[in-house]
Parts: C-alpha cells; sequence; structure tokens
C-alpha cells in the first residue's frame, strides 16, 4: 500500500508530503483502431516488468547580447516515449499485437497508447488521478530470445506521434469517460474499490 501522510495544520509548514506510489499501480493499455474507427484497449502488463518513461527536449542555442557572453537553451519542442520490457507472454492480447508488427512498417506500428495513473487510498481502494493518451508508434520490438534456461524476453519502445492528451482528476466527467474503455486492473487483481470521479471533482467512496 502506498505511504500516507497527516498534513500539519502550521501555516509556516512547507513540508508539504505527497503519497509515494508504487509503479504496478500505473495501467497501460494498446489501442487498435478497427475499419469502424472505433479502439479496442487492450491491457499491457502480463509479463512486463519495467516501464521507463523518457522525455527528450529539442534545444535551441543562442547567446544574446544583454547575456553577458552566456548561452541560453530555449526547449523548442518535446519527444515523449516510453521503453517497455519484461517476458514475452505468448497469447497476451497486447504483446500478441506489438509482436505482429515487427515485420510492419509505416501506419501499420501506429497504436493508440493510454497510461492511467491510479492512487492507492488509506482504505486500500484506487482513485484515479490523471489519464495520458495519444497516438503512438512502435519500434525496436524485440519479440522473445536469450538464454536457453531464461524466458523468453520481450521489448518494445512507444513514442508519441504528437503531444497527448491529459485527463486530470479536475476533469470528472472527461475522466469517468475514458475509464468507461480501460477499466481499473488493480481493483480486480487486488480485490478492492475503484473510485470514480464525481462532478465536483472528488472521488466517490
Amino acid at each position: 500500500m502506498a505511504d500516507t501522510t497527516t498534513p500539519t495544520t502550521d501555516p509556516n509548514d512547507k513540508n508539504v508530503l505527497g503519497s509515494i506510489q508504487e509503479n504496478y499501480l500505473d495501467e497501460y493499455w494498446v489501442g487498435k483502431t478497427g475499419a469502424d474507427k472505433t479502439v479496442t484497449w487492450l491491457y499491457l502488463a502480463d509479463g512486463i516488468t519495467t516501464v521507463t518513461p523518457k522525455y527528450t527536449d529539442k534545444k535551441k542555442t543562442a547567446a544574446y547580447m544583454n547575456g553577458g557572453g552566456q548561452e541560453r537553451n530555449t526547449v523548442t519542442g518535446v519527444t515523449s516515449s516510453y521503453d517497455i520490457s519484461g517476458d514475452r507472454s505468448i497469447g497476451n492480447p497486447a504483446q500478441d499485437d506489438i509482436a505482429d508488427m515487427k515485420q510492419k512498417t509505416g501506419g501499420q506500428r501506429e497504436r493508440m497508447f493510454r497510461k492511467v495513473q491510479w492512487v492507492q487510498e488509506e482504505d486500500g481502494s484506487l482513485t484515479p488521478n490523471a489519464i495520458e493518451s495519444g497516438m503512438g508508434t512502435f519500434s525496436d520490438i524485440d519479440d522473445g530470445g536469450g538464454a536457453a534456461d531464461d524466458n523468453g524476453s520481450f521489448k518494445v519502445t512507444m513514442t508519441y506521434n504528437a503531444t497527448p492528451t491529459v485527463i486530470k482528476a479536475s476533469n470528472p466527467t472527461d475522466m469517468q469517460t475514458a475509464l468507461k474503455d480501460t477499466p481499473c486492473q488493480n481493483a480486480i487483481i487486488l480485490g478492492v474499490k475503484a473510485n470514480m470521479p464525481t462532478d465536483n471533482g472528488n472521488p466517490s467512496k
């Protein structure tokens, strides 16, 4: 369970303690778009051991006359990606779909991608905090392989094609709509309640 803290009432206390969560509470989904434009979301978790986000900045460097000769960096673009790795789970729909792309090119390497960030409450229930979604390209696919006495490996890099859409808990209507397509899986796995956002932005218990 996540760490829990009790804030003080001292107005001079600036040591604000957040809630440190375990990584497994983040849920990742791969969205396959059908001919009718509907998206079928596949839960990407079985066999996955590590998900590492990367944010690569594109920068412009210039030294201005009023900068004392010091160069200034300006970020002009950001490439967001996730390195995903673990053991190959044959028969898992999400892994199988990604593995099937390894010989394909262009738009056939594209899928919707979603990350749902869940926060565990003191009673063990889970509350959605943010949902990140966007179209991405899947590259550098590793579908099995390794030592004879080891599990087959699985690796892929998902790179967003554009800045993803982020839904915060302060937007409960859009968040609840998104969660209908990608419901909380950890609530089922852990046997706890998944709190849903309400119109006032507070989770319903």
